[in-house]
């Protein structure tokens, strides 16, 4: 648990996120190496001078004894109240650093203690107490190494209080055992330091890896959370597949955006669908790490009754280590209302909104895409210009309900007379427009249907209306002009067609009129 917080404070994005934040932090954690085994080297340590107590008595005077074993009592109660105290402070408070200066100073002051009771318990003249003694102390001072190795130079801190008088001691003693007794302690201490110091390069590694590795947990789970959060949160539909292409996981929002059960949707294998373009981006995300699909979503087969949904999916294929495509993942945004502005912008921009026939704009780029030479084949076509005669007094006399009415109608009648292909528009005010194409052979069979087609429409708007209650006599003034596709001028074509009809205007009512080239000379 500690290695836990203490990597959720120090670990980023990347793991470590500088050099001196991470070594302070692994010191942060050998500190609390230190005192959550406290009391090993404390017991020990009692337990290490219960028994020199016992080998010393009769050979040193009890009081001493008694009164350095007492000491040792004393400076034992402190390391465990130093412990004590750490683990009732808060996480932030165990990271201070005077708590390291405070197990040393400790330590250091039972290093001087074990010192002192060395000093006070050689016997030059006694050899078996004086190898006792060392032998205890080089116990105690071994016992130390493995307790306190997690900071290793703490470890010089508690032996050479200790080595350093006892091993004077036996240096200037007049026994030559004593000599070498000597020379053996000092290098004893150097194999004890030289080992503290490999076991706390050993102990720094394990923590360090411990830290590493729990940071990477966290890390992850971290990661794993945000992406579950944004999974199931998201405004757009996530889909998860595998690399056959059959469903995995989905978020809610998908499910409401398909309109679909999630048992519907589970399993299904989308490279089965009907829908080409979405099997090609499926498959492209598999095969190139990226798709994109817009249209409306089919469901499948077995769930045929539902109408499906007009999306745009982007399609990004899923990676393992290897940096192989073993799946994919779909960000899908529910396309119904766009569908719906855009239907309606291209309603509002093309076609008329009393009459609901195509606008001027639309039938322009209609013809000329006709008169497109590009065009591989060529068909005769026919351009009408409609003007209602005696529109303006009626919409005047009976007003703009009646005169709207009246288009309407007109209308109405037009796409009555349609065939397929053909256009019919509203330019402006009473004036209409019909776009006609005709197959044929020869210009002879379509002069012959071109005028057979005109008769039946100018039939069929000449019959009365019914306006304000009565049957009202209305009659189009009609002026029309042939071409052949691929090889005309759309604009010439209308101006022809424009001509023509108010040649008609000026013939009178109900007239139909055939543009010649000798009319724009007369109306210029």
């Amino acid at each position: 648990m500690a290695i836990m917080r203490m990597s959720e404070r120090t670990f980023h994005n990347d793991g470590i996120s500088n050099k001196p934040a991470q070594l302070k932090s692994l010191r942060d954690e050998k500190i609390r190496i230190l005192f959550n085994n406290i009391w090993q080297p404390v017991f020990a340590g009692i337990l290490g001078a219960v028994l020199l107590v016992v080998l010393m008595w009769g050979m040193v005077d009890p009081v001493i004894l008694v009164s350095w074993f007492a000491v040792i009592l004393a400076i034992s109660a402190l390391r465990l109240k130093l412990a004590q105290y750490f683990f009732r402070a808060s996480p932030l408070e165990q990271n201070k650093p005077h708590w390291l200066r405070l197990i040393t100073l400790v330590l250091f002051l039972t290093g001087c203690v074990w010192g002192i009771g060395g000093i006070l318990m050689f016997d030059s003249g006694r050899p078996e107490q004086s190898a006792a003694l060392a032998i205890v102390l080089s116990g105690v001072a071994a016992g130390c190494v493995t307790m306190v190795s997690s900071i290793w130079w703490m470890v010089i801190f508690f032996i050479l209080p200790i080595a350093i008088p006892l091993q004077l001691l036996f240096l200037f003693s007049d026994a030559p055992t004593h000599t070498m007794i000597g020379v053996l302690l000092g290098l004893f201490v150097l194999l004890l330091i030289a080992t503290s110091h490999r076991l706390g390069r050993i102990i720094h590694d394990n923590i360090e890896l411990q830290v590493t590795m729990v940071a990477r947990e966290a890390q992850l789970l971290e990661s794993e959370n945000r992406y579950l959060s944004i999974f199931q949160h998201s405004p757009l539909g996530v889909l998860h597949f595998d690399q056959q292409g059959c469903v995995t996981d989905c978020n809610e929002k998908l499910l409401e955006i398909l309109a679909l059960e999630r048992s519907a949707l589970l399993g299904f294998c989308i490279q089965s669908s009907d829908d080409v373009d979405i099997k090609t981006a499926t498959q492209n995300a598999l095969n190139n790490g990226t798709g994109y699909y817009e249209g409306t979503f089919s469901v499948p087969y077995s769930f045929a009754h539902s109408e499906g949904t007009p999306v745009r999916a982007f399609f990004n294929g899923v990676r393992s280590v290897d940096n192989e495509i073993v799946g994919g993942v779909v960000i899908v945004e529910d396309f119904t209302e766009r569908k719906r502005n855009e239907e309606m912008i291209y309603r509002q921009a093309y076609y008329d909104a009393l009459t609901d026939l195509p606008n001027r704009r639309l039938l322009i780029e209609r013809l000329a895409a006709l008169c497109d030479h590009s065009t591989a084949q060529a068909q005769f076509g026919l351009l009408m210009f409609l003007d209602l005669d005696r529109f303006k007094l009626i919409n005047d006399t009976w007003g703009h309900a009646t005169g709207d009415d009246l288009l309407v109608q007109v209308a109405g009648r037009l796409q009555n007379c349609l065939r397929e292909g053909d256009v019919a528009a509203r330019l402006s005010g009473d004036e209409f427009v019909l776009l006609g194409l005709f197959e044929g052979d020869s210009e002879q069979t379509f002069e012959s249907d071109a005028e057979n087609y005109m008769l039946e429409v100018q039939r069929v708007l000449s019959q009365p209306y019914r306006l304000a209650n009565r049957e009202v006599p209305v009659t189009p003034s009609i002026g029309y002009t042939c071409f052949t596709t691929a090889a005309c001028d759309h604009e010439e074509v209308l101006k022809q067609a424009d001509i023509a009809m108010y040649r008609a205007k000026i013939e009178g009512l109900g007239q139909l009129c055939r543009y010649q080239p000798w009319m724009r000379d007369n109306m210029q």
